[in-house]
Parts: structure tokens; sequence; C-alpha cells
């Protein structure tokens, strides 16, 4: 499972692990569980959890055989950084958007205003500029 998925790359943020006994009819059966986070995960040496039962009691382990942290940066991590962007634009032009004479088509050319593919490219790119490499 990537850490992403886990704990959304937060190390800090609570994690539950609960072992239960499977049944095929009716409700499966608590063995135990345990409240951590991937930090404390991190830290134990060796990496072994104890469950504990519903009545608070021991209730066994839960022991991690791999444990690999690999954490990508966002976006803005990558700009924060001084990393800068290329905008590569793609337009569908296929009759599913109309004829471009057609007053609802999104390709609609006017002298007076935007149409939609126009201004979506427009707020795109006035976005991105500061960023870009080839300005």
């Amino acid at each position: 499972m990537k850490m992403a998925e886990l704990c959304d790359n937060n190390k800090k943020i609570p994690l539950k692990f609960s072992v239960f006994s499977h049944i095929n009819l009716g409700e499966h059966q608590l063995y135990g569980s345990v409240l951590t986070s991937f930090q404390e995960i991190e830290k134990t040496e060796p990496k072994i959890l104890k469950l504990t039962s519903k009545s608070g009691g021991s209730a066994g382990f839960i022991r991690f055989d791999h444990l690999k942290m690999d954490v990508r940066p966002s976006l803005v991590e990558y700009l924060r950084h001084g990393w800068k962007l290329d905008v590569s634009i793609a337009i569908d032009f296929s009759l599913s958007n109309l004829e471009i004479t057609d007053y609802r088509s999104l390709h609609r050319l006017s002298n007076y205003e935007m149409n939609q593919y126009e201004k979506a490219i427009f707020e795109v790119c006035n976005i991105m500029m500061p960023y870009a490499k080839n300005q």
C-alpha cells in the first residue's frame, strides 16, 4: 500500500489496525486492535505492535516485515523548489463539439469574445506563466 493511500503522506496521522476472525455468516469476531501512526511504526524496533482486545487485555501482535516510505512531492512542492514547467495544449476539434459556425459550438469564433476553449487556455496559461521555463 502506498503511503499516500495509507495516511496521505502524513506520518503523524493516527492509524488504527484491527485484526478480525473471519466468519462466513454473521459478524466477524474482533481479536484486537492498535492505534498508532506511521511515525511510531517507523521508530519501533523490531516493527512489532501489541494488539489490545475489547476488554483491554493483550490480544497478540502485528509485525511489519517490510516498511518502506516513498514520499512523492506534490506539484506545489516542486514549484517551491524552483522547478520550471512547460505547457502543451491540445484541442478537440471533433464534430462532437459542433461545427465552428454553430453558435453553440465550443470552437465558435467571434471578434467580440473568447470561446470556451480560448477562455480555458487563457486562464490556465496565466497561472502557469510564472513557472514556465521558456518565457
